[in-house]
C-alpha cells in the first residue's frame, strides 16, 4: 500500500501499490516512506507528514482537556488536578484579571 500525507497535517490518503498516479501530485502531497503510524504515544497531539517523508508525533498547542472550576481552583475535567492559569492558551489570566478588576470611576461632566 502507498500512503500519501499532506505536509504539515495529519491528513492522509492510502491505495493499493499498482495505482500510482498519471499525473503529479496536488502541491502539498507526498509520497510518506511508511503507513500512517496505527500508535498513538498519547490523545494530545496527533502524526503530522513532514516534508521528509515520515511522521511526526506534534503535541496540539491547547489544553487537550475541559477545565472545570471546582472548590475556588480551576481543575483538569479528567485527572482533577489543580492547573496554574498561566498554563492555558488565549491569555486567560488576563482576561480574567480585566472581568474582575472594577471600571474606574466615571468623571462628571463638566
Amino acid at each position: 500500500m502507498l500512503c500519501y500525507g499532506l505536509i504539515d497535517a495529519p491528513t492522509n490518503f492510502t491505495v493499493a501499490d499498482d495505482w500510482a498516479p498519471s499525473e503529479p501530485m496536488v502541491a502539498g502531497w507526498i509520497l510518506m516512506s511508511e503507513q500512517w503510524p496505527a500508535t498513538r504515544p498519547d490523545r494530545f497531539g496527533d502524526w503530522i507528514a513532514r516534508p521528509t517523508g515520515l511522521w511526526e508525533w506534534v503535541k496540539y498547542p491547547d489544553p487537550p482537556f475541559a477545565v472545570v472550576y471546582h472548590e475556588g481552583k480551576l481543575k483538569n475535567a479528567d485527572t482533577m488536578e489543580e492547573i496554574a492559569i498561566e498554563t492555558l492558551p488565549g491569555n486567560v489570566a488576563a482576561r480574567l484579571d480585566a472581568l474582575e478588576t472594577p471600571p474606574p470611576p466615571l468623571l462628571p461632566e463638566s
